[in-house]
């Protein structure tokens, strides 16, 4: 049985000026056994500021694909 990889979340906030979702961290749990746990909390963060998304392995984990609805949350 192969074992699965770790996955990797991402850290997006949206630059409504430039009209698209920007990195702003990326956390790999196969460097960092405290990747997952620093990215739930990266997210608690910026997610007080503006429209935040986090992903894990490519797909929205936490947050919203569609920044608007940050606003009608």
């Amino acid at each position: 049985m192969t074992k699965p990889a770790a996955p990797v979340f991402e850290l997006q906030t949206y630059d409504y000026s430039a009209n698209r979702w920007e990195t702003v961290d990326t956390f790999d749990t196969a460097t960092d056994n405290r990747a997952e746990g620093n990215a739930y909390f990266a997210y608690q963060l910026r997610a007080q500021t503006g429209p935040t998304r986090l992903l894990k392995d490519g797909a929205t984990h936490r947050g919203y694909d569609n920044p608007d609805d940050y606003y009608t949350r």
